[in-house]
């Protein structure tokens, strides 16, 4: 049986993007993780924000809303000068770490070229 052996070199390679049926975009606005044992980046993507209240109670005066006296019952006890955030984890990601400078200069990329100026903190020394 004699093999057959194609001498043309590829030109280029075309990658197909799929999407299942069930495919939806998440918001996150934060991440929180770092490098694995085995030397992965995982990164437990979250929403944060301020939770609403369980409960709001608006007093009645002859019948009318007292808009002004509304108490809220939060569902987390807040201690006196602390406020309460949540953080949803929505997704996490575990990324090679040979992926992850390349996502990282992707993410760059594409927020330079949308003109986007982002204030970068100074370096304290």
């Amino acid at each position: 049986m004699t093999e057959r052996v194609d001498k043309t070199e590829m030109e280029k390679l075309r990658f197909y993007y799929i999407k299942p049926d069930d495919y939806e975009p998440i918001y996150v606005n934060g991440v929180y993780g770092g490098m694995t044992p085995r030397g992965d980046l995982l990164c437990h993507f979250f929403y944060e924000y301020r939770d609403i209240p369980a409960e709001e109670v608006i007093p009645l005066e002859k019948g009318r809303l007292q808009t002004e006296k509304i108490s809220y019952v939060q569902r987390i006890e807040e201690e006196p000068g602390t406020g309460n955030m949540r953080r949803d984890v929505r997704v996490g990601l575990i990324i090679p770490a040979h992926q992850a400078i390349s996502f990282a200069n992707w993410i760059l990329d594409k927020v330079k070229k949308s003109g986007i100026i982002i204030e970068e903190e100074e370096k304290k020394e």
